[in-house]
């Protein structure tokens, strides 16, 4: 494993351990099942182990242990209850198989390690067998990152705060280990001086650089009087104690190590007033002033002038700083009024190009005395001056000749644009600012901070409610400009506001929603994840299997969402549902999950195939042939092995899939009549499996084809004319022909 990071941000800070936690129960369920059809060998098998192992890294980058541990027939990760599930439940079921209660990783463990704890895992011995407990199997492996119902195990389980991971909480870094530091001022000076192994013997299993990190972070939380009234009681018993006790020593080195907390602390000076010690006062170092004093200019007019030509010399004159806007209003306004709008438009297009001037000053009057001019401009006859500011703005951005003054200028025509309700004004401005963005995985990087900014002004709730609102209303002629707007602006605020209408009864403003969700990328991901993972949306009455209708509704569209967004990601918020007891649930997702594709949807998928329902199991094995590999073959197999009346599919997808391992398990049913017979299991018929092994070979090609031929040779001349018109013969000749 890596050693944790030496970078502290707030980013990593906020890193949920709950979602990690469930993610490495997941990927270890999802692995101990392929264990169980490869071995550790297999390229599929050891990609299987790697996925929980690097979940399991992340981890580890945080703190040096991670323990699992049961009680009372639920899980806990990292002292986190898991929410039930069925990858929970199959980790439960292992581990009492194998008596195990505790589990320890440490950070030490080499992908080698866990591969013999993945191992054994999953296999089944005898008792009698010399390594079948894990403590020896793992011990003669000369595996020692990994401990089984240790003592250590058991103590940071029980010393330390456990959680439920099934409600809505943080589960932060930060959070737990704020927790962890508690606000006892005297236990937390220990911390501060502790080293790394003093830290986990004080019960913190979190890394020394994270925990000094946040401890000023948690001293100024603490009231300053708590501070000082430890610090009174400790003197006082270090100067009624006398020297000869021999806790004189560790009152003195707690009181020091106490105090250098003090510096942390906002309310310094009031802690250290008239401490009885002053050595220790006066060691105190002052705190640095800070001086944020500003100074604000007042505004002096400009002399008043009659054209505008002379206001706008006299405002930009390099000697000259301060102006009155009113008299470039007056001016402006004079303008329009006498019909000299090419004038207007000549003066727009000026303050434009001044928005670039090298002069600060220059572009900050540009950007007032253009606010103020869009503010006299009329729709009903001005109009193509706003059109031709918009068009220049355009141009500028799309050439990236902006400055940061621009982002207020765009702000102002989209209010001029809303105002008016042309939309598709304000469609050609945010298709513009949205060219110059782009997506780094789950991080938004703009090129420009001007664009930045912009998007941040457009992303009001007050703004995207008044374009939900005009998308409701369905006026055909600018719901295209809308939701050209709404997916430009691209947020998690938009897609969050769209999540409600989904369940519209208007069918064309759940299609309209639907088609914005479907194109806002991960902001539509994060939010319609969260709808599948709220466990509110799924509650429904004891006796009822469905969800109410209002519930239902948004599920299926959330899950639809997530299916279009065809982003591996929402697989993860899937697997939580794939046990739901309404089959309309399992019926979408595995819709979703044929849109969305790879290794992730196919593994579910195969999961699926096992679900209780036929159409469900059907419909999952066909959407794994049309989604999977050869790879997935075993898998396959392995289903049908387990679920005799979906032979007959799973050997069809298999001819789909293809590959030698389909190619050798479909020759093997059509030359041995024992293997075909214990497939059918008396669930199907075994001619109707026969047949269905003959046109899945039929579709892999000559060498299968091959198969073919040769098992017809076998035959003998009886069997042959016995079965002449049979279907399998029917079949066969059918492929032959066709090669």
């Amino acid at each position: 494993m890596t050693n944790s990071p030496k970078v502290i941000t707030e980013a990593r800070l906020r890193t949920s351990i709950n979602e990690l936690a469930h993610a490495a129960v997941l990927e270890m369920s999802m692995a101990c099942r392929k264990l169980s059809i490869y071995s550790s060998g297999h390229p599929l098998g050891l990609a299987a182990i790697e996925k929980p192992y690097l979940v399991l890294n992340r981890i580890f980058s945080f703190r040096k242990y991670i323990n699992i541990h049961t009680l009372r027939g639920q899980l806990y990760v990292c002292n986190i209850a898991l929410k039930e599930s069925v990858f929970t439940t199959q980790i439960l079921q292992y581990m009492q198989i194998l008596d195990l209660t505790a589990l320890l990783f440490e950070r030490s463990m080499t992908l080698g390690d866990f591969t013999h704890f993945m191992e054994r895992f999953v296999r089944r011995m005898r008792q009698e067998d010399p390594e079948y407990l894990m403590m020896d199997y793992l011990s003669h492996r000369g595996v020692t990152s990994v401990e089984v119902n240790s003592e250590t195990a058991f103590r940071i389980f029980e010393t330390q705060r456990q959680y439920r991971g099934d409600v809505d909480d943080d589960f932060s870094v930060k959070r737990l280990v704020l927790d962890a530091l508690g606000t006892d001022p005297v236990p937390l000076a220990k911390f501060n001086e502790a080293d790394e192994g003093s830290l986990l013997e004080l019960g913190i299993d979190f890394d020394r650089p994270i925990v000094k990190y946040l401890i000023p972070e948690r001293v100024t939380s603490i009231p300053y009087a708590s501070i000082r009234a430890a610090l009174e009681q400790l003197a006082t018993s270090i100067n009624t104690g006398g020297t000869e006790r021999t806790d004189y020593k560790a009152n003195v080195d707690q009181y020091m190590s106490l105090f250098k907390l003090v510096e942390l602390h906002p309310d310094r000076e009031k802690i250290i007033a008239n401490l009885d010690d002053a050595s220790i006062r006066s060691s105190a170092r002052p705190r640095k002033q800070v001086s944020d004093d500003t100074s604000r200019t007042g505004a002096i007019k400009v002399s008043t002038l009659s054209r505008m030509d002379a206001v706008l010399d006299e405002l930009f004159c390099p000697s000259h700083s301060h102006y009155d806007i009113n008299e470039f209003c007056d001016a402006f306004r004079r303008l329009l009024k006498t019909g000299q709008r090419a004038k207007a438009e000549e003066v727009t297009l000026h303050l434009l190009g001044l928005l670039r001037d090298a002069n600060p000053s220059f572009r900050q009057k540009a950007l007032g005395l253009l606010a103020a001019s869009i503010d006299e401009l009329n729709l009903l006859t001005d109009a193509a001056i706003l059109e031709t500011a918009i068009a220049t703005m355009v141009d500028h951005l799309a050439h990236k000749r902006e400055t940061y003054e621009y982002s207020e200028l765009i702000w102002k025509l989209s209010q001029k644009s809303l105002a008016e309700k042309r939309y598709d004004w304000l469609a050609r401005i945010a298709a513009a600012m949205a060219a110059r963005r782009h997506f780094d995985r789950e991080v938004t990087v703009y090129d420009s901070m001007a664009v930045k900014k912009a998007f941040e002004m457009l992303n009001r709730s007050d703004v995207i409610e008044r374009l939900i609102n005009e998308l409701i209303a369905g006026e055909h002629d600018k719901a295209g400009a809308i939701k050209q707007i709404l997916v430009a602006i691209g947020s998690e605020e938009v897609a969050l506001a769209l999540s409600q209408i989904i369940a519209h009864p208007v069918r064309q403003v759940r299609q309209q929603s639907l088609k914005v969700l479907a194109e806002l990328g991960k902001a539509s991901l994060k939010i319609f994840s969260r709808i599948i993972v709220d466990d509110s949306w799924f509650e429904r009455d004891a006796e009822r299997f469905e969800l109410p209708d209002a519930k239902w509704y948004t599920i299926r569209n959330s899950i639809f969402v997530l299916g279009s967004l065809k982003d591996p990601e929402g697989v993860i918020p899937l697997r939580l549902r794939i046990s739901d007891h309404d089959i309309r649930v399992r019926r979408e997702i595995v819709s979703a999950l044929e849109k969305i594709g790879g290794d992730e949807a196919v593994d579910l998928l195969v999961l699926m195939a096992e679900d209780e329902a036929r159409e469900i199991r059907e419909s999952a094995i066909s959407a794994v042939g049309v989604i999977g590999s050869a790879d997935t073959v075993p898998l396959l197999i392995d289903v049908a092995r387990r679920n005799s009346s979906e032979a007959i599919r799973a050997v069809s997808v298999m001819g789909k899939l293809g590959g030698p391992e389909a190619k050798n398990y479909l020759s093997q049913l059509l030359e041995d009549e024992n293997a075909l017979t214990t497939l059918s299991a008396g669930k199907v018929s075994k001619e109707d499996l026969r047949v269905a092994v003959v046109k899945a070979l039929g579709a892999m090609g000559s060498e299968a084809i091959e198969k073919i031929r040769k098992y017809q040779a076998s035959l003998s001349a009886a069997q042959k004319l016995f079965f002449k018109n049979s279907p399998v013969n029917r079949a066969i000749a059918e492929v032959l022909n066709r090669k």
